[in-house]
């Protein structure tokens, strides 16, 4: 009898250890509705005041989970599956502010390893927000503050994470509305970062292999930056100040390079100061290096490059210029100044070694250069 009590009592206190489920939801307020599941160790808190929210958890082994909304018709689903994984929505701020924000809506899934997720969206409200995480080690975060403006149409954005270790995405957006995020990282070690401020911004943001590095900061309303690497310890970031900008970078291969690690610690890769400046830039092969900065309006370069160890930077300053550089071959160099209005400038480099430069200071100057060997 004795040995048959002492083992009931083991199966006991390991089931219970195995347990340990917390859950705790607060709501107040008139037709809000919160569902929570739970299997092994979790730990889910849901809080909700105002009317018509909808949060719903569902998690499975050593997770930690938490929404809070204030305000009215907010929805938030977090699913998680793994261990220890924490995974926290709130879409308000505090209680104590004046502003409540309404009909949010956030999305999270984690499956796998210590994967972290937050999504938090502040006053006004209409923002959407996804996150979808599978792999190892992974950590994602949205931030959307609007404050400044009505709520509609509020801001959205979406960031997947897929396989791999230690890929870190960041988007954060403050004070506007129409802002539109979208960040994919396929492998590991890969980091993304998109920063908006005013509205009708759109930040794109894709990387497929291990190490690569982007960056995009977009400080005034209606620019569009699009940035995709396709390879191996890759660099790309981006800044935009002034309205109607648009940059669209690709790279793929390895070690290519339009910018700095860390970002805050150097001049971007492409730089627009202005409107409506406009940049198209390719990379291909490995290591090469190359720089674009507009500073004015109308303006716009084309870099098309692919070899190895080719450098180059367009630089531009005043109204309506035009520079391309494009080299195919290896250990390039390439330099456009612009300095006035109008002016339109060229290098067309084929071969190994080759070495050009364009200075155009005034206005309405036409420069072309074609090397090959």
């Amino acid at each position: 009898m004795k040995k048959t009590t002492l083992v009931f009592a083991a199966l006991f206190a390991a089931s219970f250890a195995m347990a340990q489920n917390t859950a705790t939801t607060t709501q107040t307020g008139n037709g809000n509705g919160a569902t929570t599941n739970q299997t092994g160790s979790n730990t889910a808190n849901t809080e909700q005041e105002g009317n018509g929210n909808i949060a719903s958890q569902t998690q499975s082994g050593s997770n930690d989970a938490s929404i809070l909304s204030v305000g009215d018709g907010n929805n938030a689903t977090q699913i998680q599956s793994g261990a220890s994984n924490v995974a926290t929505i709130s879409q308000v701020g505090l209680p104590s502010r004046q502003d409540v924000t309404d009909e949010n809506t956030a999305y999270q899934s984690q499956d796998g390893e210590r994967n972290s997720a937050s999504i938090s969206q502040e006053d006004k409200g209409y923002g959407f927000a996804s996150q979808t995480q599978v792999g190892n080690d992974n950590t994602a975060q949205i931030f959307m503050r609007n404050p400044w403006g009505a709520s509609q149409p509020g801001n959205s954005s979406t960031q997947s994470q897929t396989g791999g270790d230690n890929n870190e995405a960041y988007a954060s957006i403050f004070n506007g509305s129409g802002n539109t995020t979208s960040q994919t990282q396929i492998g590991s070690d890969n980091y993304s970062r998109i920063n908006q401020a005013q509205g009708g911004n759109t930040a794109i943001h894709l990387q497929d292999g291990d190490n690569n590095y982007s960056f995009s900061g977009q400080s005034s309303g209606g620019s569009s930056a699009s940035i995709s690497q396709i390879g191996f310890d890759n660099i790309a970031t981006t800044e935009q100040v002034g309205a109607g900008n648009s940059i669209i970078m690709t790279q793929s291969g390895i070690g290519n390079n339009s910018g700095v690690i860390s970002w805050w610690q150097g001049d971007r890769g492409v730089s627009q100061s202005g409107d409506d400046n406009s940049v198209v830039f390719s990379q291909a092969g490995e290591d090469n290096t190359h720089y674009v900065a507009q500073t004015g309006d109308g303006n716009s370069a084309l870099v098309d490059i692919d070899g190895l160890g080719n450098m180059g930077t367009i630089t531009q300053t005043g109204d309506g210029n035009s520079a391309s550089m494009s080299a195919l071959g290896n250990l390039n160099e390439g330099m456009i100044l612009q300095v006035g209005n109008m002016n339109s400038g060229s290098i067309s480099q084929t071969g190994n070694l080759n070495v050009g430069s364009i200075t155009q200071m005034g206005n309405s100057n036409t420069a072309s250069i074609i090397q090959g060997n």
